[in-house]
């Protein structure tokens, strides 16, 4: 079973990592597999520290967090949303989805606990107003996440703020990864985090 809050903090590292294109680091590599209550502690420690270390968090209605982190290198901080899949109604595999700022826009992650070979996987997902998107996502940082294109941040903007929960199918060469991710609340987070994105 997923520890909650290492799954959290996984895709808090990822988005991270992928917004200021650094890798994650290795010390919460074994995160992913990790399933015993000592390890789920360990990984919630450490992966605590390096979030928590330069990290802003901010809870937000619907099961949000708003997270804001230092770059290290002083260029513009990393920004993100995100939430995590409903444990009970998703693939071991899925870890939750990630909203970010980026340098063109903001970038729609899935994070992903299943490393993932390059690729275009089809990511196909259902809103809960039964509207429909598929898209062939890239394959970053090493296998962890998914990034859609660009055009998936319009049913952002519009679909996906109506709508309380979105349905994902991940399609790979080798692997399948189906759950559902709760959006409750999107809309709200999404203003604030267009409103927090850097000036690039």
């Amino acid at each position: 079973m997923k520890s909650h809050h290492c799954v959290l903090a996984i895709i808090a590292l990822v988005s991270i990592s992928s917004a200021q294109s650094e890798q994650t680091n290795s010390g919460t590599r074994g995160c992913i597999t990790g399933v015993g209550v000592a390890r789920q502690q360990e990984c919630d420690s450490e992966v605590s520290k390096q979030v928590g270390s330069g990290s802003n968090i901010i809870l937000l209605d619907g099961g949000w967090q708003l997270v804001k982190t230092k770059n290290p290198s002083g260029g513009p901080d990393a920004v993100s949303v995100m939430h995590v899949a409903d444990a009970k109604r998703s693939d071991i595999g899925l870890a939750g989805l990630s909203l970010q700022c980026g340098r063109q826009g903001i970038e729609i992650l899935l994070i992903i606990l299943e490393r993932m070979s390059r690729g275009e996987p089809k990511v196909t997902l259902t809103s809960g107003n039964g509207r429909i998107a598929v898209f062939d996502a890239s394959v970053v940082q090493a296998g962890q996440a998914l990034l859609l294109p660009r055009n998936a941040a319009e049913f952002a903007t519009r679909d996906w703020q109506q709508a309380n929960e979105l349905s994902v199918e991940i399609e790979g060469k080798s692997t399948s990864i189906r759950g559902t991710i709760p959006i409750g609340g999107l809309a709200v987070a999404y203003r604030l985090l267009t409103e927090s994105c850097p000036a690039r």
